[in-house]
């Protein structure tokens, strides 16, 4: 974990000693967060010989609820008791830090928690800050609409302006800064649509009536659907999957096959055709993170189409390549660029 300090204090994440854990169960609030260690030890850590999992009851629970607490992953009552709650938060835990999502606190999951219970914790998290915890963060603020970067861990300009516009919002210090103010206000959230989408006017694509893959643009009000940039991990993950055409799996993708199988773990049905999907879109005068791109190339009107990421790049499946990442302004597809639509 990269770390810039400066001037900023250091705080050190501990435990507590056994007799805190066996008296009444605690609600986990944010406001509380220091209060719910009166006794420190430094020393403790888990049993990595043990494992916890669903229907375990005990001190051993109520401290990994605890600490899972302390990190942002669980909010609800410090209870000793390893119900549903727990047992999610603990895969919350597993999938930052690239372990086995089972929900289950065993060896591995134990010996991560001793790692990073002990670690010094900065008091803010700035531009040039990065790890799992600013990862953690990125991805909260992008299913509260907040964020639409790359999910990277980079604590970057986007970032930053992402937190400013959640402090806004909330009537927060809007000063950009992820203090620990600011990050219990955002885990604990649970408004998966966090920002005002607002209506507006924009161009939509209409099929001809008498043929079905010929685009004609018609201007009617709709409703911008906000931006879901999750789909960019998901897309990421089949990098190198072959080019193949008529393809729609993992075995191979074309184009449209690709965008098709990609949204479709999103909950959302595209058209099996480039032009039917570019029928399903609402217009957007510039792509963002999550918007589809589509061009003209071996035939008139949409027939190529891929996934913004940003920076002028998209993922799409290439006949040459396969699943691959292009830069939109090179020359072939800056001129065959039609536009972008959002589903």
């Amino acid at each position: 974990m990269k770390k810039r300090y400066g001037a900023r204090e250091a705080i050190v994440v501990t435990s507590l000693a056994a007799g805190f854990f066996f008296g009444a169960p605690l609600a986990a609030d944010a406001s509380e967060k220091q209060n719910l260690d009166p006794l420190l030890d430094k020393n403790y850590q888990f049993d990595t010989k043990q494992e916890l999992r669903y229907g375990h009851t005990g001190y051993p629970v109520r401290f990994l609820q605890f600490e899972l607490h302390k990190l942002n992953f669980y909010y609800e009552t410090i209870d000793g008791h390893y119900g549903a709650s727990t047992q999610e938060a603990v895969k919350r835990f597993q999938e930052l830090y690239d372990l086995k999502t089972d929900g289950i606190a065993g060896k591995t999951t134990l010996e991560k928690l001793n790692e990073v219970i002990l670690q010094p914790k900065p008091a803010f998290y700035t531009i040039g800050d990065e790890g799992p915890e600013v990862k953690q963060l990125q991805t909260k603020l992008q299913r509260l609409r907040f964020y639409s970067g790359l999910i990277d861990g980079k604590f970057e300009s986007v970032t930053e302006a992402s937190v400013k516009a959640y402090q806004k919002k909330f009537n927060l210090e809007a000063n950009g800064l992820a203090t620990e103010e600011t990050i219990d206000h955002i885990m604990k959230n649970k408004n998966v649509r966090g920002l005002t989408i607002k209506k507006a006017t924009v161009a939509t694509a209409q099929p001809r009536t008498n043929n079905p893959d010929t685009v004609e643009a018609a201007t009617e009000p709709i409703e911008t659907p906000p931006v879901d940039a999750s789909v960019i991990s998901i897309a990421m993950s089949y990098m190198g999957v072959p080019y193949v055409w008529g393809g729609t799996s993992p075995n191979g993708f074309d184009c449209s096959g690709f965008l098709q199988y990609v949204y479709a773990q999103k909950g959302v049905s595209l058209s099996r055709t480039v032009p039917g999907i570019w029928n399903q879109g609402a217009n957007v005068a510039a792509p963002s993170v999550g918007d589809i791109v589509f061009f003209q190339t071996y035939k008139p009107g949409p027939s190529h189409a891929g996934i913004y990421i940003g920076n002028n790049k998209f993922i799409h499946a290439d006949s040459t390549d396969g699943v691959s990442i292009d830069d939109m302004t090179i020359n072939y597809w800056q001129s065959r660029y039609l536009g972008a639509k959002r589903l």
